[in-house]
């Protein structure tokens, strides 16, 4: 099931990217909801990824949590499944692993108890926050004993699926979705 879901969904993230006026649009309106909460406001250290382009954007959420003087970390892969978060901003040499994602390079290593809040990336969401991933178990591995808050920007294209949830599946705290505003 969650195979047939994600196939779907990232198929319709790649549509969406190539509407970069619509996806920009929608990810900004998310992106302000999550800057007016209470995670992002206390948050002093930041965890999140280098998107792909049929991802949603982190760019503009990296600039914003420098300008405000949090402190960036991003994921890297290790065999097994293994994941930890290191630091990062735009100065940073990147490297790009066999799946084409971006990684820092660098040694400086953040802790699961050093990182206040984590943007859970995903495919598709269900309303009571679970996520079916990439399928690589990465997040599902790292969250286990992750005691800050979590929280994923969900774009439409995301949503309306349901699945029953594995046994090892956690669900992120907070889903920040695309609110439709009115012209007034």
């Amino acid at each position: 099931m969650k195979k047939e879901i994600r196939k779907d969904v990232l198929n319709k993230l790649y549509n969406l990217s190539q509407k970069t006026s619509e996806k920009a649009t929608k990810e900004s309106n998310i992106l302000a909801q999550l800057f007016e909460s209470d995670s992002w406001k206390e948050a002093h250290v930041v965890g999140t990824t280098l998107a792909m382009p049929k991802e949603f954007n982190t760019g503009p959420l990296i600039k914003q949590a420098i300008e405000e003087g949090k402190i960036i970390v991003v994921p890297r892969t290790f065999g097994l499944g293994k994941m930890e978060f290191y630091y990062y901003d735009f100065s940073e040499k990147l490297e790009e692993t066999s799946f084409g994602v971006l990684e820092p390079t660098n040694d400086r290593k953040f802790g699961k108890d050093e990182i206040d809040l984590i943007i859970v990336p995903g495919v598709a969401f269900s309303p009571e926050g679970y996520r079916v991933g990439f399928g690589g178990g990465f997040y599902d591995r790292y969250l286990e004993a992750f005691k800050g808050n979590t929280c994923s920007l969900v774009l439409p294209e995301q949503t309306g699926y349901s699945w029953k949830p594995e046994d090892h599946d956690l669900p992120v705290n907070r889903l920040f979705y695309f609110k439709e505003t009115g012209v007034i």
